[in-house]
């Protein structure tokens, strides 16, 4: 919007004393004539700004022009900064920039010159995934629009399906993208994963807004399946995995080079592609079951290659 950029652009003269218009462009990411444009705008609104000519030229604004930038504390800042530079990453709106540069305004108070924050959140896509990028703009518009989405649907089981739905979050949970949405087909809130989808489109038809709470993601709500607890020996080098997805809690005894860890999963092919991710870095303790289970999984793995 031409007013987010306006008082972005306000806010970076009240830190600098002079800016090329070259920079004022590429910073909110427009064109050299909009930024002229821009400064005739404020001017107009009887804002003292000030151009020079020449290669030392640049815009400025007049110093008595004061404005109060002391509604934030540096920590919040910076919480704003680290959550809005993620959300660019994905959606890369001019909305986005324009407050990123209101924000790093804000922070660069006498004294506060850091330009990275300590903290920092990559969500930026693989090159595979580019349209994930996409999908997920169309997904936002009907959410703030309240239109239904429709798209072709794989399940884990490879089960495909036509569905309907009111979408209503869009959640990242260990490395993918998930909606949850109310399906019209099923007539109750489902969670789908972004990456299964083919052939999104948002209908013009809006959705009158239901008393949504969020679906729980801790695998236990919306994921039906009993778990089984696994006790499995694993390689020290991948405890860390063991760690991130269950926590310290599950790391039963530390040994010279492995360590025993419960690893719940679900018992079928799913739950077994789990434990195949570590690779041979990992053995099946028990249960007795699910030992005799996943060596027969791993068997049938093989066995597509001993034809050769």
């Amino acid at each position: 919007m031409k007013i987010d950029r306006l008082v972005a652009l306000i806010m970076i003269l009240l830190e600098q004393e002079m800016v090329s218009a070259g920079e004022l462009a590429e910073r909110l990411e427009v064109s050299r004539r909009t930024i002229y444009r821009d400064i005739d705008t404020l001017n107009l609104a009887g804002l003292p700004i000030f151009t020079h000519q020449g290669a030392m030229g640049g815009v400025g604004l007049m110093k008595s022009y004061k404005v109060g930038k002391t509604l934030f504390t540096p920590q919040e800042i910076q919480a704003m900064l680290t959550g809005l530079q993620s959300y660019k990453q994905l959606f890369g709106q001019k909305e986005t920039v324009h407050a990123l540069e209101k924000l790093n305004a804000i922070r660069l108070e006498k004294g506060e010159t850091a330009e990275h924050g300590k903290f920092v959140i990559d969500l930026s896509l693989n090159q595979g995934n580019d349209s994930l990028r996409t999908l997920l703009s169309f997904i936002e518009m009907a959410i703030n629009e309240q239109h239904y989405l429709t798209f072709a649907y794989t399940d884990r089981n490879g089960q495909k399906s036509n569905r309907k739905v009111e979408p209503y979050q869009v959640v990242f949970k260990e490395g993918s993208w998930y909606l949850q949405a109310f399906c019209e087909e099923k007539e109750d809130y489902r969670v789908f994963k972004l990456a299964r989808m083919s052939g999104l489109q948002v209908l013009p038809e809006e959705f009158e807004q239901r008393d949504f709470s969020p679906l729980p993601m801790n695998g236990n709500g919306w994921m039906s399946e009993d778990w089984v607890r696994v006790t499995i020996r694993i390689d020290l080098s991948v405890m860390d995995k063991v760690i991130e997805r269950f926590g310290p809690g599950h790391i039963v005894r530390v040994d010279e080079r492995t360590c025993l860890a419960i690893y719940p999963i679900i018992r079928n092919s799913f739950g077994y592609d789990k434990l195949l991710a570590f690779g041979d870095k990992c053995e099946v303790v028990e249960p007795a079951d699910i030992r005799l289970g996943f060596r027969a999984y791993v068997r049938g793995i093989l066995a597509k290659y001993e034809q050769d």
